[in-house]
């Protein structure tokens, strides 16, 4: 028999229990959907949940790198006022034993100048001793040249009177 046929058949008890059955079949099929669709509500509610808490978890974050950047721009400033001093004091340091150094360079100065002014002055005293001596050996070679004249004169003067006595 044709397709055809079998549409024009008036149904049997049995193609009646056949589609009863299809139908209890697809009652349970559309029970089973009721379930899944119940299911799936269940987890959309669930992800709709943890999307909210995820958005929340966000905002937490967000709150906290803004927090962070806070901190980090406040540790930054820190370190780099503290870079700034430790440079400061090292400069107020150097400018110090700069000091120092341009203080004890020019009391050695004094000293090498008044050690020169002094060395100088005991030369000029010996060179003006130096030449006393000098003028007095020359008037005392003059003086006892005429002193050796005198006592020849007297040698002389005193023979003369030894003999006539």
């Amino acid at each position: 028999m044709t397709d055809n046929n079998l549409e024009n058949q008036p149904a049997t008890k049995g193609d009646v229990a056949l589609v009863k059955g299809d139908i209890q079949l697809l009652k349970g099929d559309v029970a089973l959907v009721k379930d899944d669709i119940k299911l799936l509500k269940g987890d959309v509610a669930l992800v709709k949940g943890d999307i909210k808490l995820l958005k929340g978890d966000v905002a937490l974050l967000r709150g906290d790198i803004e927090l962070a950047k806070t901190e980090l721009r406040s540790e930054m400033n820190s370190i780099e006022l503290k870079l700034y001093e430790t440079i400061e004091k090292a400069y107020i340091s150097q400018v110090q034993a700069d000091s120092k150094l341009e203080q004890k360079m020019d009391k050695m100065m004094a000293m090498t100048e008044k050690f020169h002014s002094n060395l100088m002055s005991a030369y000029e005293r010996t060179v003006v001793k130096g030449e006393m001596y000098d003028q007095k050996a020359t008037t005392h070679a003059g003086i006892l040249n005429g002193h050796t004249a005198q006592l020849a004169d007297h040698e002389t003067r005193i023979q003369k009177l030894e003999t006539t006595k």
